[in-house]
């Protein structure tokens, strides 16, 4: 009898030491299955309970981490690779996933720095590659990310990343015949990829050329002044990989009158360092617009790029505007500085010799975000003597003109996109102008 009940005592033992091992095996296939189908709260949960029990698991702060990145947080998730480093330093997975994080998070610089650390002692190790030119890529280091996918594909030609890499590099720079060519072939080592597919399908008609037209109308406060209207066009060209030619056309009416303004652009993307661009135009028989103005200017990355520092840009832009009475010059100088990756705010200042001779300055302050890819906002204030169309410029006064405008760009494919943008202006001792201005991108 004795030896039956301690029989049953072991088995029923045994039955709970199972069930108490089985336990957290189930839990964490729970946690992972709730993971793969995206419900990122529930695995967050399970994966901390997980941890609650076995706080020294480096392999679940690894998996917690990510997932807490995957949501969105990413205080937390660098806070919980951060434990799992103090377990493991040398754990290259933690590494790799705290860099993500600090990629998405927007601290690229850092990130960037945590990935050629990995590299600084495994030289070969693909993912941390991978990832150097995807940071590279969201720091706008296009040259840089490109020569670091072409190494990868040199040494593993079917590398899915690096493909996909180099595809949104030419993205990025609008070289869609490119771009294309490289997601065929990620899709030809991924043939399920829909992601893959959904890109080559909006890609579908991109190419070198460019269509941007919209119209814009101007109402002032009080109806004391007829209505402005613009109906304007452009057309580019990708002439090579750094260089567009630019045809554009203006049909305004304004003070019963309408002039047409032709204008011919050259950009060039010299390097990752350096733009340009040189704009010519001209009004037959203006009676508003210039007669003839020459535009130049460019853009020059004074710091950023190299190490944790945000990029710094510096601009400039000049303009000689010829009318009937005689020619004024403008010359505008400003800096960008990144704010994160995705944010930056533009400071200008002017100065202006009109046509009684005299200089005169005024400044602009501009902040721009692009909360995703395919979308971006803008919003302005500017105080000066000359109108923000830069071509409508009443030099002989010494009236300040001040504005507020802003806009938002919506791409719905690189094929098609969408611009609105609103201004509010103050011209000192005239009705105050209202301008509302829709556009249409196009690429084929």
């Amino acid at each position: 009898m004795i030896a039956r009940l301690v029989s049953a005592s072991g088995r029923l033992l045994l039955c709970l030491l199972a069930l108490a091992l089985a336990a957290p095996a189930a839990t964490r296939e729970a946690a992972l299955a709730a993971r793969t189908a995206g419900d990122y709260p529930r695995a967050i949960e399970l994966f901390s309970a997980l941890l609650t029990a076995a706080p020294d698991d480096a392999e679940l702060h690894l998996l917690l981490g990510t997932v807490q990145g995957w949501a969105g947080r990413y205080d937390d998730a660098l806070a919980t690779l951060a434990r799992g480093l103090a377990l493991a330093p040398d754990d290259t997975d933690l590494q790799l996933a705290r860099g993500r994080v600090l990629a998405w998070s927007g601290r690229l610089g850092e990130a960037e720095q945590v990935f050629r650390g990995i590299l600084a002692r495994q030289p070969e190790n693909l993912e941390a590659q991978n990832m150097v030119g995807r940071v590279l890529t969201w720091r706008k280091r296009y040259e840089a990310a490109e020569a670091v996918y072409t190494n990868i594909l040199a040494v593993a030609p079917s590398d899915l990343d690096a493909l996909v890499g180099r595809g949104d590099v030419a993205r990025f720079q609008e070289r869609y015949d490119e771009s294309r060519g490289f997601y065929q072939r990620a899709l030809a080592v991924d043939p399920g990829s829909a992601e893959l597919a959904r890109r080559l399908a909006a890609m579908r008609g991109a190419g070198r050329w460019r269509f941007d037209g919209g119209y814009e109308h101007s109402f002032f406060a009080g109806d004391l002044r007829a209505d402005w209207s613009t109906w304007h066009a452009a057309l580019r060209y990708a002439a090579d990989r750094r260089t567009g030619v630019t045809l554009g056309l203006e049909h305004s009416r304004r003070f019963g009158l309408t002039d047409t303004q032709i204008t011919g652009t050259v950009d060039r993307r010299f390097s990752d360092v350096a733009t340009g661009y040189v704009r010519l135009s001209a009004t037959p028989s203006a009676d508003f617009y210039a007669e003839h103005m020459l535009a130049a200017g460019g853009t020059w990355r004074v710091r950023g790029g190299e190490d944790t520092a945000l990029p710094l840009l510096f601009l400039a832009d000049y303009r000689a505007a010829a009318y009937a009475p005689g020619t004024a010059h403008s010359l505008w100088l400003g800096l960008t500085q990144y704010l994160n990756g995705r944010t930056a705010l533009t400071a200008k200042i002017l100065t202006t010799r009109n046509l009684n001779r005299r200089w005169t300055d005024g400044w602009q302050i501009r902040l721009d975000r692009e909360p995703a890819d395919h979308w971006r906002w803008h919003l302005a204030y500017v105080d000066s003597n000359e109108s923000l169309s830069s071509t409508v410029i009443d030099f002989t006064r010494e009236l300040r003109t001040r504005a507020v405008f802003g806009g938002i760009y919506y791409e719905f494919s690189p094929v098609f996109g969408v611009r609105l943008d609103l201004t509010h202006e103050w011209a000192g001792g005239l009705p105050d102008r209202n301008a509302v201005n829709a556009s249409v991108t196009t690429r084929f």
